[in-house]
């Protein structure tokens, strides 16, 4: 938002300099973006009256002008404006004086006819770019007055500031002024009753045909209104330095009040409205259809307000073509709203930021929208006369917008936050010029914020509210001196284990990334479809406007990153919460550690030995094996082939412990691969570490003295018995045995007509106190065989 100084001086005008002004801006929490100043100096500019005005003989719309300024001589002066005639008072650039673009004004001689001096526009004097037409003077002022003094132009300093998004109050110069007046312990100019009276009885009717969560309008038909008039000289100056000003006097009009007291409202044209105001959901493909033709298709999540046949606007101000109030425009409907947030976020999705939707996403403050309308309504009535109609409201769940925060505030726990005493009169009394509502208790405040600040949620909110006045500059810079203390040995075991999965991973070529979590919405739908997103409040972009559900789109937003920057191999790893709505848990919100990786591109780098390849499916289970025999060993995961989300349903599978699935990994689905220009060799993992604390750490065992003796068995079996179910089978069978079972051949042969396979796998026998004899071993064995052929059917191969 930018405005000027003077404005805000208007509501608050401490006994500061510009600089110390600036300076507690940003104190406030207030972040200044840029500063430009306005000097102007405009020696030599008077006002004049045009007593002669004939047209030049040869030049076509040249007119030699007599001018009155004051003097006893009139000034010779040639003009091309349109607006040129006799009897008008204009703005005059005498002989010597210099115009803001540097330009010194000098006699002139154009077709043998003396040119003694400039009429002058607002453009030249280098305000209001577009308008070009001399300046017309009302006819009462007096003949040779100085502009600098007419104007009332005074030193200024256009400011430019951004807030972050648990500020709103600092996008409107009221939001400003309160700050400024609660750090000098000053009072604001308080707002004026701008109620007009009533002169017809005409209403629109609204109707919510919608079941959104809440909503609270305001609607007001105002006619016989003039249009074509211009805006009035001090609005524009304001409007002007904010950049905003317009040719249309209704978008001036609302422009001002927004940046005046932060509350968007939107006109339109009544004359095209059929009969009613609808608010409702769009209809599947509905068409919004704007400027220029540009058509926008709507989802059935977009709120929109309609009549009888078309679609008026939707939130954010964005409305349909030709229904915005123009010069011609004769009757109007003014309106205010306020809808529930995730409505906002849908169109935010959908059509990305505007001004208006900033404010919205921002926030704004309820109890203004009424006055907002009125305000609107007194400048409508004063600049372009009207008669005006009844307000008509609706809502549903307005306490939704209005419900203030009872939050205790411990005066201990403010004291052992911050690191120093600060006395309690003292934080009472930055309470009260917060305009916080206070009630005092024996060890601590039940306070309630005020309406604007509907993002101070807990106790910690309200400290760091405090101490935006109490000034950090403040605090003594005193370090904190805190015990901690580790006893959690489950998280020492999580700590110690996934310390050594990432030691492994970087040993096998991995670099590790740390990614933002939140993400954007659209392309964590794109790769975990149908699944609940968390979406923030108040993010900073629509890049950043969703808590991350796993660790995939910051990996495929790094390799995509890299890529296009001409990397060929890419192994990368990251460790990192992601989040999941879980209504058992505390705010409904879960989160989960999980540590992820992804490889694509070449296997290896380029060189003379050997043909480069692709990585895998296989090269990044093998990197899993490895890291999953560090986490929980060898023989205590499964991976299973299933078909994930986001994955390509024939390179996909997940890990199973304990038989609880802990991850899973695979090939990037073709689809997404396209959409992010990936290369077709990309391969992720993501593994969760909410169970490492239940997995069994391996125990010190002395190795056997006693030989090993192996034997190896062949069987047929049906093909749609997969080697992970034999092996389980045989694994229960030596529980409490020392056997290491391995596959070593799979074999399948028209012979067996496709329906069967033959699997060789090899048993390792070994004891810690013994040497295991033959028969021991075969008898072993030989239940092993017959329990495979009772459960799966098995033929032994010969």
């Amino acid at each position: 938002m930018k405005f000027n100084e003077n404005w805000l001086r208007e509501w608050i005008n401490p006994n500061i300099n510009s600089i110390t002004l600036r300076n507690q801006i940003i104190e406030s929490g207030i972040e200044i973006e840029s500063i430009n100043e306005f000097n102007p100096i405009f020696d030599g500019f008077l006002s004049g009256k045009i007593v002669e005005c004939i047209n030049h003989h040869k030049i076509n719309n040249l007119k030699i002008l007599k001018v009155d300024i004051g003097n006893k001589k009139l000034l010779n002066i040639l003009c091309g404006a349109s607006n040129c005639r006799n009897n008008i008072k204009v703005v005059v650039a005498t002989i010597g004086s210099i115009l803001p673009n540097g330009l010194q004004i000098k006699i002139k001689k154009i077709q043998e006819k003396l040119s003694e001096g400039m009429l002058c526009s607002f453009f030249e004097l280098g305000l209001f770019n577009f308008s070009k037409d001399i300046i017309e003077l009302p006819q009462d002022v007096p003949i040779g007055k100085k502009i600098n003094d007419l104007f009332s132009f005074k030193k200024d300093t256009f400011i430019k500031v951004t807030v972050t998004p648990n500020r709103p109050d600092g996008l409107n110069i009221l939001g400003i002024a309160r700050n400024i007046a609660a750090i000098n312990n000053l009072k604001i100019v308080q707002l004026k009753e701008r109620i007009v009276p009533i002169t017809i009885k005409d209403q629109l009717p609204i109707t919510i045909c919608t079941k959104i969560k809440s909503i609270n309008y305001y609607g007001r038909i105002i006619k016989d209104v003039d249009l074509n008039v211009d805006t009035p000289f001090w609005m524009k100056k304001k409007l002007f330095f904010c950049d905003l000003l317009s040719e249309n006097i209704i978008e001036n009009i609302i422009n001002y009040i927004l940046i005046e007291i932060g509350q968007p409202l939107n006109i339109l044209n009544l004359d095209k409205i059929d009969d009613v105001i609808q608010i409702r959901m769009a209809e599947k493909k509905e068409v919004l259809i704007l400027k220029n033709n540009t058509k926008i298709l709507l989802d059935k999540d977009i709120l929109v307000f309609s009549d009888k046949t078309k679609i008026l606007f939707i939130p954010g101000n964005t409305n349909s073509y030709g229904l915005e109030a123009n010069k011609n425009t004769k009757n109007i409907f003014l309106s205010s709203y306020l809808v529930d947030k995730n409505s906002i976020l849908n169109i935010i999705k959908k059509i990305g930021f505007n001004n208006v939707l900033d404010y919205y996403n921002h926030g704004v403050d309820s109890s203004l929208q009424k006055y907002a309308v009125e305000y609107a309504t007194y400048l409508i009535i004063k600049i372009c006369g009207g008669k005006t109609g009844p307000i008509t409201t609706k809502n549903i769940n307005f306490n939704s917008f209005s419900v203030s925060n009872r939050i205790k505030l411990y005066h201990q726990n403010f004291n052992k936050y911050i690191g120093f005493f600060v006395d309690s009169c003292i934080i009472s009394n930055i309470l009260l010029r917060l305009e916080y509502k206070v009630d005092f208790q024996k060890k601590y405040w039940y306070v309630f914020p005020p309406s604007w600040r509907f993002d101070i949620l807990i106790e910690e909110d309200v400290i760091g509210d405090i101490l935006r006045i109490y000034n950090y500059n403040n605090i003594p810079l005193t370090p904190l001196k805190e015990g901690f203390k580790f006893n959690n040995k489950n998280r020492d075991v999580k700590d110690s284990l996934l310390n050594e999965a990432i030691t492994l991973l970087i040993n096998r070529g991995y670099y590790e990334v740390i990614t933002y979590s939140f993400i954007n919405p659209s392309l964590q739908e794109d790769i975990i479809p149908n699944k609940n997103q968390i979406l923030i409040s108040n993010p900073i972009s629509k890049d950043f406007s969703s808590m991350r559900l796993s660790l995939w789109p910051g990996l495929l937003k790094t390799v995509s990153y890299n890529k296009n920057r001409q990397q060929e191999s890419m192994r990368f790893f990251e460790r990192g919460l992601c989040f999941s709505i879980d209504k058992s848990q505390i705010l409904g919100i879960k989160q989960e550690l999980f540590l992820g990786g992804i490889i694509s591109g070449f296997y290896s780098k380029e060189n003379w030995f050997s043909i480069r390849r692709k990585v895998d499916f296989y090269d990044l289970k093998g990197d899993l094996e490895s890291l999953l025999e560090v986490i929980c060993g060898l023989n205590k995961f499964e991976i299973r082939h299933e078909k994930i989300l986001g994955l390509h349903p024939e390179q996909s599978a997940k890990i199973y412990f304990d038989n609880k699935s802990i991850g899973s990994f695979g090939k990037i689905h073709p689809k997404i691969e396209k959409k992010l220009n990936l290369n077709s060799s990309t391969f992720l993992f993501e593994l969760s570490f909410t169970y490492v604390s239940k997995l069994k750490c391996s125990n010190i065992e002395e190795i056997s003295k006693y030989p090993t003796s192996r034997r190896d068995i062949a069987i047929l079996v049906s093909n749609e018995i997969s080697f992970l179910e034999i092996i389980t089978v045989c694994k229960d069978f030596f529980l409490n045995k020392q056997v290491e079972i391995n596959l070593f051949d799979v074999y399948s042969c028209k012979e067996f007509d496709n329906r069967k396979k033959s699997l060789g796998i090899s048993f390792v026998f070994q004891n810690c106190k013994k040497t295991l004899k033959e028969d021991e071993i075969n008898l072993m064995l030989d239940n092993c065989i017959k329990i495979l052929q009772k459960k799966f059917q098995v033929v032994l191969r010969k």
